[in-house]
């Protein structure tokens, strides 16, 4: 699993020539990478007599993160997997009509496969950037670079995830599934701006 390498490893893998892993799976790195800071900062936080009033508040934000962070270190594979299958599916014979058939349904399926994943990637980036504005707004203020750190790197790979969603979904004939995904993209896209702006603002007010 790439999850277990090296992050040396797993760089000379994203450079390489072969299509996986690719920006899903980066995606869902810097989604746990953005988890963690804001974690650190629930860690940095938690038992400082200055922050009593929040301890509750900051350790329900840290079980959040760690929930996030140990998800999105699960799709870095899953996401590389659910493209694999894409590419597995247009290698099916086609040569009767029977086939053909099941290498179009295969195919379908698997562009949904690939535009479901990043699209939970996006989701739990979400999560991570909206626990980044408590943390920001209550957390160690000596860290709050790192909770805005957080929240860049969360909405950074929101964004690419989400540009893996779109690129799947111009493989699916489904259109209701299109649509619904779509709401879903351009949903995400406005909240995380929001969520971004919050923080940017919390911590511009505080450095």
């Amino acid at each position: 699993m790439m999850v277990n390498e090296n992050v040396k490893q797993f760089i000379q893998k994203l450079s390489s020539g072969a299509p996986t892993p690719g920006g899903g799976s980066a995606a869902a790195l810097g989604g746990a990478m953005a988890s963690a800071l804001s974690e650190m900062v629930c860690n940095l936080t938690i038992g400082k007599e200055k922050y009593a009033s929040v301890q509750d508040r900051i350790e329900g934000e840290k079980k959040k993160l760690a929930l996030y962070g140990k998800r999105l270190m699960e799709i870095v594979d899953e996401d590389a997997g659910a493209f694999d299958r894409v590419m597995d599916a247009f290698k099916m014979p086609k040569d009767s009509e029977a086939e053909k058939e099941e290498r179009a349904r295969a195919i379908q399926d698997a562009y949904k496969l690939a535009s479901s994943v990043p699209m939970e990637t996006a989701e739990r980036c979400m999560g991570v950037l909206e626990s980044a504005v408590i943390v920001a707004q209550a957390g160690n203020k000596n860290s709050i670079t790192d909770a805005g750190s957080s929240a860049l790197f969360a909405h950074a790979s929101l964004n690419v995830a989400l540009l893996n969603v779109r690129i799947n979904l111009s493989g699916i004939k489904d259109e209701t599934f299109c649509s619904e995904m779509e709401k879903k993209v351009e949903t995400l896209r406005e909240k995380a701006d929001e969520k971004l702006t919050a923080v940017s603002r919390i911590v511009d007010g505080q450095i």
